[in-house]
């Protein structure tokens, strides 16, 4: 972990805020597209976590030039498919150091954090109407990817059937972290997110092509 934060990081310095100011050099339009951005990011972000959708790398997450507005592409990684790869991926979702650089001095901790809480609570109210809809998908024609043989890293749950994949999702909607037994509020399941997606320990060990660096 210690080459990854001392030498590997300074190596690419964020740089994500120059993108904003450049193309949107006027000033309230400087701050629409943060806050775009900020609340676009934040909901993937939920919503991500909660489908267990991976594979956020650079080229699947886009943002529009016009707005500022985050957009993902590629959903093939879904149901914490990511946790089945050669090198599992360790992160509920994407929050690189650049991408907290584009969030403004206060970084995760203003507006995206505030919007996650939003977001959760959402998701959570409306539990019933999304399994519903999620066990439809699942059966058809997401289960290929679901009864595909999958690696089983150690210590790692990885849903295997239909039935498993909406406990899986069931259990996030209800705040219920690994193991635990007692629900976090939507605060907790928050910060407990927020701390796996930027604790160095996850980054350094993600695949290389993640670029967990950038």
């Amino acid at each position: 972990m210690a080459i990854f934060t001392d030498e590997i990081l300074p190596k690419f310095p964020p740089v994500f805020h120059e993108w904003f100011a450049e193309l949107f050099s006027e000033p309230s339009a400087w701050l629409a597209s943060r806050l775009a951005y900020s609340r676009t990011s934040a909901v993937m972000s939920m919503v991500g976590y909660v489908l267990g959708l991976g594979d956020r790398h650079g080229e699947n997450i886009l943002f529009d030039e016009s707005t500022g507005d985050t957009l993902h592409v590629d959903f093939n990684c879904l149901f914490d498919k990511g946790l089945s790869f050669e090198k599992p991926e360790k992160v509920p979702f994407r929050l690189t150091q650049n991408m907290v650089d584009a969030l403004g001095v206060t970084g995760y901790e203003g507006v995206f954090r505030r919007t996650c809480e939003n977001a959760m609570r959402v998701l959570r109210i409306n539990e019933d109407t999304l399994l519903t809809l999620l066990e439809t998908f699942i059966h058809d024609p997401a289960v290929d990817m679901v009864k595909k043989a999958r690696r089983k890293p150690a210590n790692a749950k990885i849903p295997e059937t239909p039935k498993a994949v909406l406990e899986s999702i069931q259990s996030k909607l209800q705040g219920l972290y690994r193991d635990e037994t007692m629900p976090l509020s939507v605060e907790g399941q928050v910060e407990q997110l927020l701390k796996e997606a930027v604790d160095p320990a996850n980054l350094c060990a993600m695949y290389i092509g993640w670029c967990a660096f950038f």
